[in-house]
Order: structure tokens, then sequence, then C-alpha cells
């Protein structure tokens, strides 16, 4: 899945969670921790929805700080040779 599938996929389940956030707020760079649209809680349920949409697992052993912090972020970490 290519970064912007990746962020796609990720704006698409954060905005069906938060119905009353405006879809043009949630940019690449919109902080999610920050926003409160994305919790730790949340974290293992996104990456279990990643590895459906994608039908492959996630390596979280390569995912590291600020890997959460924004849609940009998250998609860098996943893509082949991500800096994680």
């Amino acid at each position: 899945m290519s970064p912007p599938d990746v962020k796609a996929a990720v704006r698409q389940w954060i905005l069906a969670r938060h119905p009353g956030y405006e879809p043009i707020r949630l940019t690449d760079d919109t902080p999610l921790i920050e926003e409160r649209l994305l919790t730790s809680l949340q974290v293992m349920d996104l990456l279990l929805y990643l590895e459906e949409v994608t039908g492959a697992p996630v390596d979280v052993t390569r995912l590291g700080k600020g890997t959460f912090a924004t849609l940009r972020a998250l998609a860098e970490a996943l893509q082949p040779g991500g800096r994680g």
C-alpha cells in the first residue's frame, strides 16, 4: 500500500470514529494525538485495521516515537524501508 493509500485509509478510519470532526481539518500534518483523534488505546485497533486493508502484517518493531503523530508520519513509517 502506497503512502497516499495509507493516508486515505487512516483518514477514513479516523473520520468514522469522529463524525463531528470536519474532514477538511484532517490534513496530512494534523497532529492526531494533540487533536485527540487518536488515543493510545486506539493505536492497536488502527494497526489491526491497516493489516486488514493491506493484507500484510505491520512490523511493529519498525515503529518509533512520532510514528502516530500525523498521517504523513504514519504513512512514511509504514512504507517499505520506512523510517519508523
